[in-house]
């Protein structure tokens, strides 16, 4: 019953930070003209949350569902103003958007709600790109999708956030939605060309490398709106400012994975320093982290070495993987004290190969016991990868589709440059879903192309070292890799 929901203010809403829970009850005062009326909203499903500051959610007024955008805090007739402009001027361009029904203050504090159209059964662009199994498809969401930047920058508005989920399919129609990081046409004309193409590098650089030979399909899409007329030294340009967007995005994305955000919980004190999955930050993760050799004791020791120990234990229900990396003496902690540890390496290598959409054991968390900066002895939560290696998954079988998806994460690694340092056998497991990189202690992105080189061949000859008793599956293998241009045949 409505009568049972819980009353919040705004103030209440800052103050619960991550711990809003719905349903809930928010009164927003609306003025139209010189009148003022209160409207009570009951909100039933957050969207996006960010504490303390602004959510995203579903709620329903006087029986008519909406989607509500309530910002929070000091700042929050600003960053409204913000999105009502960016929305007005997504509309003034041609483009549909989710319309603005009415905006108000929150009661109790500072607050400011905007109430827009709710789009019934909509289907944003990137779940329609996650789905889509043919190239012709994934070809037809692009198109769509730089046809609606081209009529933007047509009237020289910008989308500072332009991804696939800000573009929703409705009932045949595509609505483009999120006017908060919207420029909203402050030029006396069309956008230059130098400032459409930053904008759309922005937009090709959300995708993994191997889209980027789409972009000389769809860029014609955006230039007949323009009215360009099509140039080599465009697509040149266009392809220069996707390789600079992407490398500013991967330092964004992995320099969130050490920090406070809306994916990670971030402990750090004199003595230690954690970062961990927010979803798997439970009870028994946070008391693993207060004594994680006791866990290992616990646990079953698949590894007992000098310089790490390795642990499969069980914690929420699933099993994991704890790697301690151990201090072997007093010399050897010397040296490492000052340095990036191996687990703190390890993290933001998962994290880089996760970017890259290059398949990889999943970490949970990363701890190091500490001094101030000094790094002591630290560790690496995984979860566990079931299946066997990539030799004993071989054995009495032909070459098959596991190999050829094997052959592919290696084509990708050499395309974006990352040696693995260390391809034995027991580095692949193959898992129900195909092939995972695991053991990332010495894996390396490269910025020069020969010193690439020479570590991705000696990868490779390590990773055909494998088969040395084997010669008729070294040559299978070698004969693929020779098909990619990964191995010169003479070598497979």
């Amino acid at each position: 019953m409505v009568y049972d929901i819980v009353e919040m203010t705004a103030e209440s809403l800052i103050e619960a930070a991550r711990a809003v829970r719905t349903p809930f009850r928010l009164t927003v005062r609306v003025c139209d003209g010189e009148s003022q009326e209160e409207r009570e909203l009951i909100f039933r499903k957050i969207l996006r949350l960010l504490p303390g500051k602004r959510i995203v959610a579903l709620a329903e007024c006087e029986g008519r569902e909406l989607l509500i955008k309530a910002f929070l805090g000091r700042s929050a007739s600003r960053y409204a103003t913000r999105e009502r402009e960016g929305v007005e001027a997504i509309s003034a361009a041609g483009v549909r958007t989710s319309g603005l029904l009415w905006s108000g203050s929150a009661l109790g504090g500072h607050g400011r709600v905007l109430a827009f159209e709710y789009l019934q059964n909509a289907t944003d662009l990137a779940t329609m790109w996650e789905h889509a199994e043919r190239e012709e498809d994934r070809l037809d969401i692009l198109t769509r999708a730089v046809i609606v930047i081209a009529n933007l920058h047509a009237s020289g508005v910008v989308q500072n956030d332009i991804h696939l989920r800000n573009f929703l399919l409705s009932g045949g129609r595509l609505f483009t939605i999120d006017g908060g990081d919207v420029d909203p046409g402050g030029f006396p004309g069309p956008l230059s060309e130098a400032a459409s193409l930053g904008n759309l590098g922005l937009f090709f650089a959300q995708f993994l490398s191997r889209t980027d030979d789409a972009i000389k399909t769809v860029l014609p899409a955006y230039e007949a709106v323009r009215e360009w007329t099509r140039s080599d030294a465009t697509l040149a340009s266009l392809h220069e400012q996707v390789r600079a967007q992407r490398s500013r995005r991967k330092r964004d994305f992995i320099g969130k994975a050490f920090r406070e955000c809306t994916r990670f919980v971030c402990q750090s004190s004199l003595r230690s320093y954690a970062v961990c999955e927010r979803d798997r930050h439970t009870d028994a993760m946070q008391a693993l982290i207060a004594d994680p050799d006791a866990a290992i004791e616990r646990g079953d020791v698949l590894k007992a070495g000098n310089s790490s120990t390795v642990a499969l234990i069980e914690l929420d229900g699933r099993q994991v993987v704890i790697k301690r990396y151990n201090i072997k003496n007093v010399w050897h902690g010397l040296g490492r004290m000052a340095r990036k540890s191996r687990a703190w390496v390890c993290w933001m290598n998962a994290m880089l190969l996760e970017f890259f959409g290059i398949p990889a054991l999943r970490p949970i968390a990363m701890l190091e016991k500490r001094i101030g900066p000094l790094r002591f002895t630290t560790y690496f939560i995984t979860e566990y990868v079931e299946g066997p290696d990539i030799c004993e998954f071989l054995k009495g079988r032909e070459v098959n589709d596991e190999i050829e998806k094997l052959v592919h994460i290696l084509t990708e690694l050499r395309q974006v440059k990352i040696s693995h340092g260390d391809m034995k056998a027991t580095n692949f497991i193959v898992s129900p879903e195909g092939p995972v990189v695991i053991d990332l202690d010495s894996m390396r992105e490269h910025q020069d192309e020969s010193h690439f080189s020479r570590a991705f061949d000696k990868d490779l000859d390590r990773l055909l070292r494998n088969w040395a008793e084997e010669p008729e599956v070294r040559q299978q293998v070698g004969r693929l890799l020779a098909k990619q241009g990964l191995v010169r045949s003479s070598v497979a």
